[in-house]
């Protein structure tokens, strides 16, 4: 089930030697739970994923709690290397705001978790100034310069990290160059970057939590709509739960997915409950 969930992908080298590691010191006796500066890194399959988990993402790590988990985004099969690819936090039991972008690639991603802890659970890059002031005041540890134990300098040392010199300013870049990509934004905030090769009107398709989806309306709009429109829907028809025990509504969709040679993402929602 795994290389289902990768797809056209490769198992990130970086991904590999954070569960090699992570083995090594469970095997060692150093993890007294299992978990890696609090989380459970593994290559999962699809049975992994959650309602609200984006088509385009690809579960890694997770801290065992309320189902949350982090992801390589792979812009609907756009990333050419999930080394590169943005990292997401899901938190399926925020039904209002179950998905935020943490970290600009993985290195980002393990640099936060290590040398900025707990950023991963607490920030996005959404931040603003006066939560984060409230967020570092909380948790001072979050600036960098936290306290070292065998388990975290051994992470630190065998990927080289050093913390961030400005943690808010790396998530204001952040946030400012991914609104420069989006075309379309998406109920889920993650939004739909531009295909470098094709330009279109972009328009929305009038989406409201709890309400059933009429295959007869949905049709037509894919007929119309550009290639971004579409899949701005798809991530808001999930991200609002509308998929969710609505087989004909999802049969058409899967089709649509592989129509747009998106079977990665076809093949992940064809397995979704």
């Amino acid at each position: 089930m795994a290389n289902k969930s990768y797809g056209k992908y490769e198992v990130p080298e970086t991904l590999k030697k954070i569960i090699a590691l992570q083995n090594e010191l469970k095997e060692r006796g150093k993890l007294q739970y299992g978990d890696l500066l609090g989380l459970y890194f593994a290559i999962e399959g699809l049975e992994s994923r959650y309602l609200n988990t984006p088509l385009d993402v690809i579960p890694f790590a997770r801290p065992g709690v309320d189902g949350i988990h982090f992801g390589f985004l792979t812009e609907f099969g756009q990333v050419r290397d999930l080394e590169e690819a943005y990292i997401v936090r899901v938190i399926p039991m925020d039904f209002d705001d179950p998905v935020q972008i943490v970290a600009r690639n993985i290195r980002d991603f393990m640099t936060l978790l290590c040398c900025h802890p707990p950023a991963l659970e607490v920030l996005d890059n959404n931040v603003s100034e006066e939560y984060y002031l409230k967020v570092a005041e909380e948790y001072p540890d979050i600036t960098g310069g936290s306290q070292k134990d065998e388990v975290k300098e051994l992470f630190q040392q065998t990927f080289q990290l050093q913390p961030l010199p400005d943690i808010l300013d790396y998530y204001n870049t952040d946030r400012n160059e991914r609104y420069k990509e989006i075309v379309v934004e998406t109920e889920d905030g993650i939004g739909v970057v531009n295909r470098a090769s094709e330009t279109e009107e972009h328009k929305r398709f009038d989406l409201r939590r709890q309400e059933e989806l009429q295959l007869s309306k949905i049709q037509p709009f894919f007929s119309s709509a550009g290639y971004e429109s579409r899949l701005a829907f798809l991530r808001d028809a999930q991200s609002l739960g509308l998929l969710h025990e609505n087989g004909e509504v999802k049969s058409f969709l899967v089709d649509q997915l592989i129509l747009m040679g998106l079977e990665d993402e076809a093949e992940r929602l064809s397995h979704s409950d």
